[in-house]
């Protein structure tokens, strides 16, 4: 079976190259631009250009040779003051049928910037004195109970700015068949996590909170969640086309997505329906109404749905690693810090399948900007390029304000209490391994080596200008780290036990204790030897990646009778279903046999697509030459191993750049800890 015809279970979806076709379609409300509103200007910024011609500008960019050709269809809308100066669709939102993006009719799934409307209820609660933001939400809960280690409170804030200290924060399926209903309610109760983090302490991205927030909200205000956003938000504002819950009409009127092959995906239901989190669809006219709104105190014309200091709080990013560090506030973040010119900009973005989204808001300069496209296909290549035009044009930074930051010249012996392995708190399989030396910090992680330089108190900056961060505990012991991954803070990993047969020194020393820090080898008998040199079984290969990828246990019986008895049956069943592993012949798993190279290597190229899609692209895959021996039917999953790097130095590579992979041999355990130390 050839990996791409796994299907990915909540993998990032990719999307299609398609040409473009510009339409432009005002709303009457909208159809005169209005002067731009003064703004108090930022010091570090020049004086901005007036918000005018925005269409030429934006045309600009959709027309550049590096952008075209990655555009299927966009929606964008520009607000500066309390009108809108710019509601305009790009491409087309049906390709087969040549249909133009209709700005004030095309519908865009936006998914997390769902999350800043649930926020806004909230908001709303909160000021009629419905809620409180600092009490436990327990009362709100209706009975149910989740279960909370830490004995502090977990409040509405918390769920607000992603820091709730859950154990999970993603539902096994957030997508499924338009006609399935999935409410709220029981969609809360199937998937209750556990509080294993004191709330507060550190930012994890949190997708169950938000729902959880809109489950809150409908008990509250007895309504469905998705009525009480139409009448308190939607109607207020006159955003007729916005909806939370897909019907077949609301279907007919969706843009449709696009893989990365060109190819349209079938439309879709959110679980839970009305989803809090991510499930909101809506026109570039509509965000531009929004937008509008939350850069003028909460009002629209006469309509108001929030009174300025409710406002002011939402945008306040009031958790962040480090005070120079942007971070979230209600409903919204700062995803592009290195593209403020020093301004104060808030964002919100979303991805969806076959969808992505983002808006900014400069709230000192009144100014907002929305995008909207409906192919994932170098999506935030095109968000991030678009933003950095507009604010480079219209905000740039003023001179001499970009003056880097003299370094602190820090010893190796200074920087050593920053050293560790840091694991990612949202995918545990990404992680960072911090070194000291004299002068800075070097980190690797999936993306490779970085050199940081120290410039303030727990602050480092890379070579690219990308900072970097770490938190002190009460006691001073350094407990996360926050670098290039957004949704989510590291958290140091304890120093492991040393074994009797891994000295320091041994070529796969750091690769085993990063194995034991994981917790993969809870079900081995973890006594003074890792036995580096011999062979690892299939169910114990199995059981330590599920611990890795961090995936929920089936609750399923294995269906391998000879697997019925291992230590590992639940892992083993929850590989099977997620397309991991299929079996032997005669529907056998042999989990003592010890897995081959080439066995390995197809499940880990398995794992690698169905948690990111596409990681190695299929160019980079062909071009690994094999020597002869590996089975047919695992080269593919061999090629992109080694294109990926997921290897240790039992892998060479000759003069004539042909790799020995010595597929057929059994994998050694030393060896499979250097694969899950380069994984992803």
């Amino acid at each position: 079976m050839h990996l791409s015809s796994l299907i990915p279970v909540r993998s990032f979806v990719r999307t299609g190259l398609l040409a473009t076709l510009a339409a432009v379609m005002l709303t009457p409300a909208f159809a005169a631009a209005a002067e731009p509103a003064s703004a108090s200007a930022s010091a570090s910024a020049t004086a901005a250009k007036p918000i005018y011609s925005k269409e030429s500008f934006i045309d600009g960019f959709f027309n550049r040779k590096d952008i075209k050709p990655l555009l299927t269809g966009a929606v964008v809308a520009v607000v500066n003051g309390d009108q809108p100066v710019l509601v305009k669709g790009y491409g087309y939102a049906n390709v087969e049928r040549q249909t133009p993006v209709d700005p004030n009719n095309t519908l865009f799934r936006v998914a997390s910037i769902t999350k800043t409307f649930t926020a806004t209820t909230v908001m709303q609660l909160a000021e009629e004195g419905k809620v409180e933001l600092d009490r436990d939400i327990s009362p709100y809960l209706k009975g149910i109970v989740i279960p909370n280690k830490t004995g502090s409170p977990l409040t509405l804030k918390h769920l607000m700015t992603h820091t709730s200290g859950f154990d999970r924060t993603e539902a096994a399926a957030d997508e499924g068949d338009p006609g399935d209903v999935y409410p709220l309610d029981r969609f809360i109760k199937d998937n209750i996590p556990t509080v294993v983090r004191k709330p507060g302490e550190a930012y994890r991205y949190d997708n169950y909170a938000y729902n959880l927030l809109g489950y809150i909200v409908q008990n509250v205000s007895g309504k469905p969640f998705d009525q009480v956003v139409q009448q308190r938000i939607f109607m207020p504002l006159g955003m007729k086309n916005s909806h939370l819950i897909l019907t077949p009409d609301i279907q007919k009127r969706l843009a449709t997505p696009y893989d990365s092959d060109g190819e349209p995906l079938p439309q879709y239901a959110t679980y839970p329906n009305n989803s809090p989190d991510g499930g909101m669809m809506t026109t570039g006219t509509d965000m531009a109404r929004f937008m509008i709104a939350e850069l003028n105190g909460g009002k629209l014309g006469d309509a108001s749905i929030l009174n300025a200091q409710s406002l002011q709080q939402m945008q306040q990013l009031s958790v962040s690693i480090h005070p120079d560090i942007p971070g979230v506030g209600f409903g919204f973040e700062s995803s592009y810090p290195d593209l403020n010119n020093g301004q104060f900009v808030i964002d919100k973005g979303g991805a969806a399948t076959g969808f992505q989204s983002h808006m900014w808001l400069l709230p000192d300069r009144q100014t907002g900007l929305f995008l909207a496209l409906n192919s994932t296909r170098n999506a935030r290549t095109i968000q991030r390029e678009l933003f950095k035009a507009f604010m480079d044009h219209y905000f740039p930074t003023a001179e001499g304000t970009d003056t880097p930051i003299a370094p602190l010249r820090q010893s190796k012996e200074q920087l050593a209490p920053l050293t560790g392995i840091y694991r990612d708190l949202r995918m545990p399989m990404w992680h960072y391994d911090v070194e000291a030396r004299d002068g800075g910090l070097t980190v690797t992680d999936a993306y490779g080596e970085h050199s940081l330089s120290q410039v303030k108190e727990l602050l480092f900056v890379d070579e690219t200008g990308r900072y970097a961060a770490f938190k002190e505990n009460g006691e001073g012991k350094i407990t996360y780290f926050s670098y290039n991954k957004a949704d989510s803070w590291s958290e140091m990993l304890p120093n492991p036990k040393l074994y009797s047969d891994v000295p320091n020194g041994h070529a796969y020393a750091k690769a085993i204790y990063y194995v034991q820090q994981q917790g993969m080898l809870a079900k081995e008998n973890d006594g003074a030897a890792f036995k580096p040199e011999h062979p690892i079984t299939r169910e114990q290969f199995i059981g330590q990646l599920v611990v890795l990828a961090d995936i929920p246990l089936s609750e399923e019986p294995v269906i391998f009778a000879d697997a019925a008895g291992s230590p590992y049956a639940a892992e083993i069943q929850t590989a099977l279903e997620i397309g991991l592993v299929s079996g032997t012949n005669g529907g056998r798993f042999e989990p003592d046999r010890a897995v081959t190279r080439q066995e390995a290597a197809v499940i880990i190229a398995r794992a690698l697509q169905l948690q990111f899609g596409s990681i190695v692209s299929a160019e980079a895959a062909q071009e690994i030459i094999l020597k002869a021996g590996t089975s047919a039917w695992a080269v593919e999953g061999v090629r992109i191993v080694l294109a990926r790097g997921c290897y240790g130095p039992d892998v060479v590579k000759d003069a004539n750049g042909v790799y020995d992979f010595r597929s057929r041999q059994p994998l050694l355990r030393q060896e499979a800890a250097a694969m899950f130390y380069r994984f992803p």
